[in-house]
């Protein structure tokens, strides 16, 4: 059964030689439909002359190659191991010459104006009617020029006064470079913070910046040597470090535009359309809101704390932007409007708000590959069949509904004829209400928009071929609270009853396996839920971070009743998990660490003692499958270092999972306009349980001092097919160190490339890329 050293290096040898074939072949670019008889552009270069760290030179030669003329483009289109060249431009001087000016723009733009460059192309000949043309662009962009002084000399006192207040917001230091862009986000800064204080026409070309290079000093004149060696020497450090003056200034400080408002009547019209104009009215109002509306589809209590104009107060652009984003955010509105509608000789400006209703109703099915992630139905590729139907006003207050009807099959061979694993059908039906109930004052103003009320219920059968049929009701109540790349959902009340029917197959394993009569039980749960998943990053890397809680429940010991004791589960349940993503031009590194782990009975207060040493086997860890350990099928690694006959213990759960994963990925080409992208990957870990219980084995019980050993690793490569819409996705993997294999194959526990190579491995097909995208 051992593979020997002799096979691993012939294994090893040839896996260089492939790569080394590849290798050569990707390198090439094929050249098609070029203009015989005339020089094409083949290849570009840009050669930066200076002192530039490698990140300062990689960006900056990437932004200049952006600036080249279409006619010196060279566009190829990567293929299965080859690059392809279609119809290269024919090379043209003046081209080059126009693309030197574009650059000479750019560099100006970042504060480069002593910059010198020139172009150079070489020639060579392929074949009587082929030359290849390549350019190279030689650029010496010289010293940065530098803010040394900024006067921001506005002349309106009420202005002065904002600018020299916010000051430190600002986004130009002295020191930074003399920036078109960071100076023109300067003055958008300020043109945003006076729309913001009630100046509603005020607009950036009231403002301009006015720059010199000189400095006024240097031109006095003396007659003492000894100043006049100090000017020369500051004259030669300019020269070396050179500055600018920057002052930021109104072009008129008397202009008419320079009135502050105030926030005068608010008008809503929410079923606006054209046709309306001339219908019947009914106007409604509500906390000086005014409401018109024709056809009465929606209450008119609702709009008050969807808009953030209050009357009399200063106008604030940001006011006027926010009540426009939460009309958007709501779904129920297909275009939303507002007129400002200034009062002719008066500081006050009303607002008309012209919303235009949506479909109220939308029905969707689609066929689609899908990927569970349910103990239940575990997280192989499946197929499924889903059914919806959206409502977008809800009980007339801008709610959104979806109901939703699925039947989904989970395939996959573990063994015998059992293709079809699992079959599933569910009734799911959610109700979003965008804002915080039962108290809605409890949230600040400033992050009430961020917060949304989500009910839930639905109600599943699930059929595990051969063991068992499991029908599940659920209903919860929540909130979900979205700011920036932070989501939180709660459901602080989420209610769960499962009724497990078994298959004498499942009766009979229990009969041989005792240990399975606590693992395979239904009941009720009543549980807190929390979830957070943070992300963030910055350039080439992305990276996301998820922690759950669930708690069911911590107050289960006040209330004793006959059928609470026997049906209520009582757990905690934890676990986090690290993903991060370091992308290259066509090339990335995936990174995952997940770790959990679930407490059965944590304070002692469980009567049924099936429900006291685990979780709810729909509530355990399971390992294997494409989106896990995938050198293993779908929940057939673990629990710990056991060996079992998979016919008595077919299923393997836990209440703790330790995982990591590392996956290199690459791209292959792009066949038939299809991207395919390979990658190598390496898979570890387990699951165990945490209580040691009546005819459980100790190796199935984590403890640390055998964590190494009861680690399992498996290796392999994949194949990603992109279709943009969808990614299917192929691995195949190999049991580099197995510690839980079948009786048959017990010599091999824990041996290191035990397997012989066709062995131990395992196929996966899956949906879309996993861990992280």
């Amino acid at each position: 059964m051992l593979a020997g050293k002799p096979q691993i290096n012939t294994i090893l040898l040839k896996a260089l030689i492939s790569v080394c074939f590849i290798a050569a072949f990707a390198s090439c670019t094929i050249v098609k439909n070029q203009q015989p008889g005339k020089p094409y552009v083949y290849k570009t270069n840009i050669n930066l002359i200076g002192n530039f760290s490698n990140d300062e030179k990689k960006e900056l030669q990437a932004r200049l190659k952006e600036q080249l003329d279409d006619s010196v483009r060279v566009r190829k289109v990567d293929k299965l191991l080859w690059s392809v060249l279609k119809k290269p431009p024919v090379y043209d001087s003046s081209s080059a010459d126009q693309s030197l000016i574009f650059m000479k723009a750019l560099l100006k733009s970042l504060g480069y104006f002593n910059d010198s460059m020139y172009h150079e192309h070489k020639i060579d000949t392929v074949n009587k009617d082929e030359y290849r043309t390549t350019i190279d662009f030689y650029v010496r962009p010289g010293k940065v020029f530098r803010l040394d002084t900024i006067v921001y000399n506005i002349g309106h006192a009420e202005l002065q006064h904002l600018t020299d207040s916010t000051i430190k917001e600002a986004y130009i230091n002295k020191g930074d470079p003399f920036a078109k862009n960071m100076i023109s986000a300067e003055i958008d800064r300020l043109t945003e913070l006076y729309r913001n204080s009630g100046y509603l026409r005020f607009n950036r070309d009231e403002l301009i910046g006015v720059w010199d290079t000189l400095n006024i000093e240097l031109l006095r004149p003396t007659l003492d040597p000894f100043e006049q060696l100090e000017i020369l020497q500051k004259l030669r450090e300019k020269k070396e470090n050179p500055t600018v003056r920057l002052e930021i200034r109104l072009r008129n400080p008397d202009s008419t535009r320079f009135l502050k408002y105030y926030v005068g009547n608010v008008t809503v019209y929410p079923d606006y359309i054209l046709d309306t104009l001339d219908l019947e009215r009914k106007v409604s109002v509500v906390e000086d809101i005014t409401v018109i509306q024709h056809r009465n589809k929606f209450k008119p209590k609702i709009f008050p704390s969807n808009i953030y104009l209050p009357r009399g107060s200063v106008y604030q652009q940001r006011r006027y932007l926010r009540t426009i984003n939460r009309f958007t955010s709501l779904g129920t509105w297909e275009l939303v409007g507002i007129d400002q509608i200034p009062r002719r000789n008066q500081d006050t400006v009303d607002f008309v708000i012209k919303l235009t209703p949506a479909k109220k109703y939308s029905f969707n099915t689609n066929i689609e590959g899908s990927v569970n992630q349910s103990a239940v139905s575990g997280n192989l590729f499946g197929i499924g069949l889903n059914v919806g139907l959206q409502n977008r006003n809800f009980a007339k207050a801008a709610n959104i509904t979806n109901t939703n009807a699925r039947y989904g099959v989970e395939l996959g061979n573990t063994g015998g004829d059992n293709f079809i694993q699992t079959r599933q059908l569910s009734l799911t039906h959610n109700i979003y209400v965008p804002r915080f109930i039962p108290f809605p004052k409890l949230i600040p103003e400033r992050i009430k928009d961020n917060f949304r009320t989500i009910l839930t219920s639905s109600i599943a059968s699930t059929e595990r071929r051969l063991y068992y049929d499991l029908l599940t009701a659920n209903i919860a109540f929540g909130h979900e609270y979205q700011r920036r790349n932070l989501l939180v959902t709660t459901k602080l009340l989420n209610i769960e009853f499962s009724d497990l029917n078994k298959t004498k197959k499942l009766d009979t394993l229990i009969e041989i396996n005792p240990s399975l009569k606590t693992i395979f039980t239904d009941g009720l749960i009543v549980s807190f839920i929390g979830n957070v998943t943070l992300t963030g990053g910055r350039r080439n890397a992305l990276n996301v971070f998820r922690a759950n809680f669930e708690g069911a429940p911590l107050f289960a010991g006040w209330i004793r009743n006959d059928f609470l004791d026997s049906q209520l589960y009582r757990f905690i349940k934890i676990d986090a998990e690290f993903a991060r993503l370091i992308r290259y031009r066509k090339a990335a590194v995936a990174l995952r660490i997940f770790g959990g782990i679930g407490i059965a009975d944590p304070f002692n207060t469980t009567r049924n003692p099936n429900k006291v040493d685990n979780l709810p086997f729909f509530k355990q860890y399971f390992s294997g499958g494409p989106n896990s350990m995938r050198a293993w099928a779908i929940r057939r690694l673990g629990p710990g270092s056991v060996v079992k006959n998979f016919t008595e213990t077919p299923d393997r759960y836990g209440d703790i999972q330790l995982e990591a994963n590392v996956e290199f990925r690459f791209a292959i080409g792009r066949p038939f306009g299809i991207a395919l992208n390979g990658a190598l990957f390496t898979d570890a870990g387990n699951i165990w349980f945490l209580k040691q219980a009546a005819g459980r084995p100790d190796e199935e019980v984590f403890k640390f001092s055998r964590l190494g050993t009861d680690i399992a690793i498996g290796t392999g490569a994949g194949l990603r097919v992109d279709f943009n819409f969808l990614i299917l996705r192929f691995d195949y993997a190999y049991k580099v160190k197995d510690p839980t294999p079948s009786p048959e194959n017990a010599a091999l526990k824990n041996k290191w490339f035990g397997y012989h190579i066709f062995a131990g491995d395992q196929f996966q097909l899956g949906i879309n890329y996993p861990f992280i995208w």
